[in-house]
């Protein structure tokens, strides 16, 4: 059995795929978010020069409490990490992304910088965003400023289930999405003294980056999947798992 430790509403739409396929789960969520409208009195800085970056689809939901996604981007330009928030908005009829990376490597590596010296960059995010993206950005000497539209709130312990279900040995893998998400599930299991009990167990990571952190935490039986996608994660979990 696989342990998903995603917000709710990813964890459920991840069950249902991984049940399709035959593999059980167990989910308990790390994460949650509360939306802060606070960031509204700054809108005013969209204007034709703004390119804006989302890469979590909760940040597109937090936009989505107050305006309408289409008319609030309608002027200007988007770049998305990831397939997930790209679809998410072209699903609510934005057309004007100009690009869907990967990740924050594809993005640095492939983005053309200097075709954004003239534009301000405002990057749409959570309470923990990627700092070191934005000092990537800035020293292409590129305005890129975080506005801060949901905060993550993290859980203070593993469910009681959970814990008897590592103790028995009913779940021996868990799947990692973000490195944020790898660190607190390490320390939950150090704060319930079942590192040791987990210590062999599969580690499902979305990326290198999020496994070197596992392994740093002297977890090493890792499965980095080759493509930071949701597709690519669950085919090399289905490659491991499925009898």
């Amino acid at each position: 059995m696989i342990l998903i430790t995603r917000p709710k509403l990813e964890a459920k739409e991840l069950s249902v795929k991984l049940l399709d396929i035959k593999i059980n789960v167990h989910c308990d969520s790390l994460i949650s978010f509360n939306y802060d409208n606070t960031w509204v009195k700054k809108q005013n800085l969209l204007d034709v020069k703004t390119v804006c970056l989302l890469t979590s689809v909760q940040a597109a939901l937090s936009i989505e409490k107050i305006y309408s996604l289409n008319q609030y981007f309608e002027n200007v330009k988007i770049i998305c990490i990831g397939e997930r928030v790209s679809n998410y908005l072209k699903g609510k009829s934005v057309k004007n992304i100009l690009y869907t990376f990967q990740d924050s490597n594809q993005l640095m590596s492939e983005l053309d910088f200097q075709n954004l010296k003239e534009n301000n960059l405002i990057y749409f995010c959570g309470n923990n965003y990627n700092a070191h993206l934005v000092e990537q950005i800035k020293s292409k000497d590129i305005k890129c400023e975080p506005i801060v539209v949901y905060h993550s709130e993290v859980t203070n312990e593993l469910k009681p289930e959970t814990r008897a279900m590592i103790e028995t040995n009913k779940i021996n893998c868990v799947a990692l999405y973000s490195q944020f998400s790898a660190n607190i599930f390490m320390d939950l299991l150090q704060k319930a003294k079942l590192s040791e009990s987990f210590r062999n167990k599969k580690f499902f990571c979305l990326s290198k980056k999020i496994s070197k952190i596992v392994n740093s935490g002297n977890f090493n039986n890792t499965v980095t999947s080759p493509l930071p996608n949701e597709q690519s994660m669950i085919d090399v979990i289905k490659k491991s798992l499925s009898v």
